[in-house]
């Protein structure tokens, strides 16, 4: 059972990391937005079968429904920040500062579910803003301006935190009551469908595209596509005891983005920003482990 666990937290950890990874390259030549809409359809076209050999529980009530819509809204808008973040910033500031998404968790555990948090958990919520605090701040402005600024795609960053924290909440919820195909359906499709209408409202390019980035988007949307189908077999098939190793597992995907972002793409950061890399990626660990 644990190595159960500890491969299906792998193998989730890198299909997002990885994916996160290609995104940046993806973003500068399509643009974020177009990144966005595409990917999670492309995504979606790969999970619908497979999605539907785990089953559904029941049809949707009026609840139900509900909730899939803000599935598909909080999902495109966490990607839609996510990978305007990548696009602006490095992508070993932003990466570690989306992934402290279980800070939100914890918050609204605390303030909306009205569940109690240990003193472990607390310390490590201390750890995550600790490090949001020293990756997001450029210390280097202080000496040129005397000012103190945030560092380029950490706001967008932050909101992709807190939007993935309602995705998750939500699928969770969903989950329980109607089984894993709506919910893996709305995270993608729905999403990108979201994604599509706004930007057609918008008058925002939403143009498809094809050439030589369609084998980078193919890539990134199997590695979506896998991502969220392990995660939903991580949640049918760990046991209680063995589910915390699997999502702390989950939540290193930061560590493959900033790994082939420092070898790759040769990403030079500031001795602050490393050590509150270090601090986020062990805090969110923490995080994870102890309130899963």
């Amino acid at each position: 059972m644990v190595a159960i666990a500890v491969i299906l937290g792998l193998v989730v950890a890198f299909c997002f990391g990885t994916s996160d990874f290609l995104s940046k390259g993806l973003s500068q030549k399509v643009g974020f937005y177009r990144a966005t809409v595409y990917t999670l359809g492309m995504s979606g076209a790969i999970v619908v079968l497979p999605a539907l050999l785990l089953g559904t529980r029941k049809q949707p009530s009026f609840v139900d429904i509900a909730v899939l819509g803000l599935i598909a809204v909080a999902t495109f808008t966490a990607f839609v920040f996510m990978y305007r973040g990548y696009q602006k910033g490095h992508l070993s500031i932003v990466s570690p500062t989306v992934n402290s998404f279980p800070v939100f968790l914890v918050l609204i555990s605390i303030f909306i579910l009205k569940l109690s948090i240990s003193t472990t958990v607390l310390l490590a919520l201390a750890g995550v803003i600790l490090g949001v605090v020293l990756v997001s701040t450029n210390f280097s402005s202080l000496r040129s301006s005397k000012r103190v600024s945030l560092t380029v795609g950490v706001p967008e960053a932050i909101l992709a935190a807190f939007f993935f924290a309602v995705t998750f909440s939500s699928i969770g919820y969903a989950y329980e009551t109607i089984g894993y195909f709506w919910p893996v359906l709305a995270a993608r499709f729905g999403a990108a469908f979201v994604g599509l209408l706004v930007g057609l409202a918008l008058r925002i390019d939403v143009r498809p595209f094809g050439g030589k980035l369609l084998p980078r988007l193919l890539v990134m949307g199997v590695l979506e596509a896998a991502g969220i189908l392990v995660f939903s077999l991580a949640i049918l098939y760990s046991s209680i005891a063995m589910l915390p190793v699997t999502t702390t597992l989950m939540g290193m995907g930061v560590v493959f983005t900033v790994g082939f972002a420092l070898i790759f793409l040769k990403e030079r950061v500031a001795a602050s920003y490393a050590v509150g890399v270090m601090i986020l990626v062990v805090s969110v660990a923490a995080l994870l482990y102890f309130t899963a």
